[in-house]
């Protein structure tokens, strides 16, 4: 670690440029006025400390005349005796000074709390606590009263309830995916959102999402490693940024600014519970309806946090800490299999010969459910819903000055996290899944719930030092980032070891791990005036970064066991009585089975990056921006992008804005060397699933994929800002067109695959990732806020929407995939090559599996020592749309999948449209004194719960008539699917807080 840190301060050299000033919004607090005269004034501004301060606006009021400071805080401009010059800088109180006969006019600015402090990264300095209506490109801004202000205690979640075209929510029973939140930013993948800390690049999880998943296929950023209270703001950048800032700012850009020269103590205490009511129903044998309801109580939250700054000589440092421990909750129905000790696994065996197939079934459930209840068997078996987890993170970050015009700057972050999930119950019936005792009985009579834990480490240290050389500015920086992802399995076996009266039920399946060094070299100056243009920054610097990702194999038992080739009896069809036959058992830990030796990987690459840009503004009135990078990648080539952007004032409340762009984004080594063997359920049947990496024979010549190359893109936005009084008023377009899609295929069958039953043995499906998809998005974003005075109080207003479409326009294949000997025209299309490689579920995961629009509405009253704060969002309509093609027909005119039930048009239910939720928060924030508060208050106020999941009548309890996979229920045990919002329900908490 110690040699990546170091790796290469000294050895940067490149030109780039980077802007980051934009014209500086005209306020009028706390005005100041004062009398002096002449032709051309001349001064320098400066802070509350003497220290110089560049890039402050300085017009002449009710004119286009204007200025902005140079790198030590100097300007000049031409001005009337009697005119008024106003000086503005964000998150500092404008000034207005009245010229009269002195020439000189030197400022000294102080800090307003009541505004945004300056926005370092994504070229935002506005004063709006919200959007940005003074660049050329939107942005919002998420402030520490937002991050703090509701029940939410992680950076995912809250931004998912403030950021319009944010989302992120919680997925249930998907392995790792359980305990690393995939998020998005206009519908797109976790990773076509760049993350950064503190204006740094961060480094993305060791996990790649594999599982039925927003964000299949792709690998994401962990933003809740990082405790909240270490968070001074977030800064939303919704525009394509790949030309200023790399791989992956294809959706936009994320930056989140730690707490800097905080003085003082501050804490919080933090508690909560799901208090909810759960009603659903269930279809009867009789053709009616079973409605049920509980309250419950679970989910318990506990978050302790604090921020304390320090002295460190003329400099300081912020420490911050948080520990959060959250427990589990679930929302499960009952198991509608039709048994669950004898027959098989989620339907019936064969008939015995001579007999009746419904008498012979009801004879079977009948003795299943007598012997059930004699055992006390409960079917609520599963557990969806939130997993456990306990998180505990420590963030430092700050600076110390060298001289007059240098600082040493620095961050760093440690977190642990540590989390138990669940997968699917094997039901006794199931007996290739159940370790057996040394007499041969079930170790687990009953069935068992195998769990997944998590041991999550995530580190990352920045140094930086900035100066000045003449009238440049320069800024070195390393930064290195590292996670690592345990998984462990418990409550489990391995159904292929040797019988035993001492079942080993704990394993240790294996490790991923990545890690991250990026090394920084900016230089950037700006030039008061140049012709008619004020205000010109440049930069110019480079890149470079190594990424390095391994996988390390599990304990031998928690993978072993295809070679064996275990027979196991199977369950018989009267309690007590002989095996109905013989099956084999399955390899592995049941649940994860672990990785083995042949996926270990040890695997690197460098990039070297070069980028510049440059922005200034025309007659005080256009601001143009334009901005190249050129990328180098060591394992697949090179990349050029592009960006222009642009903002014209039309009056002083009213600009139209525009950019356009190229980016692309890389293939992440993960994607390209993952492999694993993983148990997915499919219509609630176990199958084991083989991932196998770009480079396996499987992908490349047997299914015929090519190597994975980057993602590109082009991006479009325009839109208009106004100003009209208190309120701000933001409306953005854009449209994200991307060449080369990677994604995680559909599943191809051994059978397709033409395996022997010696190949792969317990194997059923096979997945890779490949360049499938070409994508259009497009939308829109409308951003207003306002600020009011109502009686005695004041009245915060936001309102933010977003409407989102994203569409597939064409998927990428191959010779081999489009031919006709994998294509027959006489079998079903779900046996198509080119249908399996990115099949209609596929698709709907990144057309419609996600809300296509989003409305968020929050007030806050202000009145005395009391906040009055209410939110309301609006989840928009998901669609599920199941794998096999519920619509195609044969030629005769019939489907070709007759199993799924129809209404009269002929639309299967399976495919369904789930209505848009509205979800409400409340909360009441009151002061006792300027050092303790407490707040009250409750997220999804009214316990609203998204549409219950399709189950289809005949797979009622006790049906003679049953197939699991006639719905997406999952026996009847998932109820709700996660992406409007979650599925919990009520949650009421209590925080107190104290600053010292």
């Amino acid at each position: 670690m110690k040699n990546q840190f170091l790796l290469c301060l000294t050895l940067l050299t490149a030109c780039s440029i980077r802007v980051s000033w934009g014209q500086q919004l005209l306020a009028s607090n706390s005005q100041k006025t004062t009398t002096i005269s002449a032709d051309q004034a001349r001064g320098k501004i400066t802070d509350a400390g003497g220290a110089a301060m560049p890039g402050v606006s300085v017009v002449v009021k009710g004119s286009s005349r204007g200025t902005v400071t140079n790198p030590e805080g100097r300007y000049s401009i031409d001005i009337r005796v009697g005119e008024t010059l106003v000086f503005s800088f964000v998150g500092y109180q404008t000034q207005e000074i009245k010229v009269g006969s002195d020439l000189s006019i030197n400022v000294s600015m102080s800090e307003d709390s009541k505004f945004l402090t300056e926005v370092t990264v994504i070229g935002s300095r506005a004063a709006t606590a919200r959007t940005n209506i003074e660049t050329a490109a939107p942005v919002d801004v998420i402030t520490t009263k937002e991050l703090k202000g509701f029940s939410q205690v992680d950076i995912g979640q809250i931004l998912n309830y403030v950021a319009p075209s944010f989302s992120s929510n919680r997925q249930t029973v998907s392995d790792g995916t359980d305990h690393i939140d995939p998020a998005s930013l206009r519908g797109l993948g976790p990773d076509q959102v760049l993350v950064l800390v503190n204006g740094k690049r961060r480094h993305t999880t060791a996990l790649v999402n594999i599982n039925g998943t927003v964000g299949r296929g792709s690998v994401g950023t962990d933003m809740n490693v990082i405790p909240v209270a270490a968070v001074e703001r977030i800064e939303v950048l919704r525009d394509g940024a790949a030309a200023q800032y790399g791989s992956d700012a294809i959706a936009g850009v994320i930056n989140v600014v730690l707490k800097k020269n905080y003085d003082g103590l501050s804490a919080s205490l933090t508690g909560g519970a799901n208090m909810t009511t759960l009603n659903y129903a269930a279809p009867n044998i009789t053709g009616g309806t079973n409605k049920y309801s509980e309250k419950i109580t679970d989910g318990e939250v506990v978050q302790f946090d604090f921020s304390k700054g320090l002295r460190l000589g003329k400099g300081g440092v912020t420490i911050s800490g948080q520990y959060n421990q959250r427990g589990r909750t679930n929302r499960s129905g009952l198991d509608n299999a039709p048994t669950i000790y004898l027959g098989t696994s989620g339907g019936f065996p064969a008939t015995p010969t001579g007999q009746d197939v419904n008498t012979f079934r009801k004879g079977l459930i009948a003795a299943d459910a007598a012997y059930a209840s004699q055992q006390g068997y409960d079917r609520q078996n599963m557990v969806f819903g939130n997993s456990n987890s306990k998180n505990l993170g420590l963030f430092l970050n700050g600076g110390l000055p060298v001289g007059k015009a240098s600082e040493v700057y620095f961050s760093a972050g440690v977190t642990h996290r540590t989390g138990t999930g669940y997968g699917n119950n094997r039901i006794p019936v199931s007996r290739a899944q159940q370790p057996l005792a040394a007499d041969g009985s079930l170790y687990y009579p009953n069935g068992f719930l195998p769990g997944i834990g998590s041991a999550i480490n995530d580190e990352s240290v920045l140094v930086g030092f900035k100066t000045k050389l003449g009238e440049w500015r320069m800024d070195l920086s390393n930064t290195f980032g590292a996670n690592a992802f345990t998984f462990s399995v418990f409550n489990s076996g391995n159904a292929s070891l040797p019988n035993s009266s001492s079942i080993q039920t704990e394993f240790d399946a294996g490790t991923l791990k990545f890690d991250q060094n990026t090394t920084n070299l900016d230089f950037s100056r700006m030039y008061s005036k140049v012709g008619a243009i004020t205000g010109l920054n440049v930069a110019f610097g480079a890149e470079l970064r190594r990424d390095h990702y391994q996988i390390q194999a599990g304990e031998l038992n928690s993978y072993t066991g295809a070679d064996l080739k275990k027979t196991v009896p199977g369950a018989p069809l009267v309690v007590g009585g002989p095996a109905n036959g013989t099956t084999l058992a399955l390899p592995g830990a049941q649940v994860f089975p672990g990785f083995q030796p042949s996926d270990q990987i040890n695997k690197a690459r460098t990039n070297l990056g070069i980028y510049a840009d440059v922005e200034g503004e025309i007659a005080n009135r256009l601001l143009l921006g334009v901005a190249t990078r050129f990328e180098n990648y060591s394992d697949f080539g090179s990349n050029l992008s592009g960006k222009i952007s642009g903002r014209l004032k039309l009056t002083n409340g009213l600009a139209l804005r525009g950019s356009a762009s190229t980016g692309f984004r890389a293939p992440s080594l993960h994607q390209r060397y993952f492999q694993n063997t993983s148990t997915q359920f499919v219509s609630g049947l176990p199958s084991n699933t083989l991932t196998v990496n770009n480079d396996n024979d499987i992908a490349r010549k047997v299914v015929g994929v090519d190597a994975l190359r980057p993602e590109t893109s082009i991006n479009f936005t325009a839109g208009i800002t106004a100003k009209l009084g208190s309120l701000a008023l933001t409306v953005d377009a854009y449209e994200i067109k991307i060449k080369d899609r990677i994604v995680y295929s559909g599943a191809f069958s051994r059978a397709l695959l033409g395996f022997t039953t010696e190949q792969y043995v317990g194997i059923n499906n096979v997945n890779f990732f490949a360049n499938a998809a070409n994508t259009t998005t497009k939308g829109i974003d409308i951003v207003a806020n306002g600020r009011y005075n109502i009686g005695k109080g004041k009245l915060f207003v936001t309102a933010a929407l977003n409407f989102n479409k994203n569409q597939v326009t064409s998927v990428n294949s191959t010779t081999l995939i489009n031919s006709a000997e994998k294509n027959d025209p006489t079998k079903s299309p779900d046996t198509w090559f080119k249908n399996l490689l990115f099949d209609r579920q596929q698709r709907s995961r990144i057309e419609v599996w996600q809300p296509m629009n989003k409305v968020n509405l929050s007030l806050t009253y202000s009145i005395g020592k009391l906040d009055i704060t209410a939110r309301t969002v609006r989840f928009g309509e998901v669609k599920y749309v199941h794998n096999l093609d519920t619509e195609a027909k044969k030629s005769d005119g019939t489907f070709w999948n007759t199993q799924f039930d129809r209404d009269a048009s002929g639309k299967a239910y399976i495919d369904q449209t789930f209505a848009p939720v509205w979800i409400t928060d409340l909360t009441l924030n009151y002061r006792f004194t300027k050092m303790l508060s407490a707040s009250l208050g409750a997220n999804n106020l009214f316990n609203v719960y998204p549409d219950q999941i399709y189950v289809d009548p005949r797979n009622a309890i006790g049906s003679v008539d049953y197939a699991s996979g006639r719905d997406a229920s999952n026996r009847g045990r998932l109820l709700f699917q996660p992406n409007q919002g979650g599925y919990n329900g009520r949650f009421v908490f209590l925080r107190v807080a104290v600053n010292l």
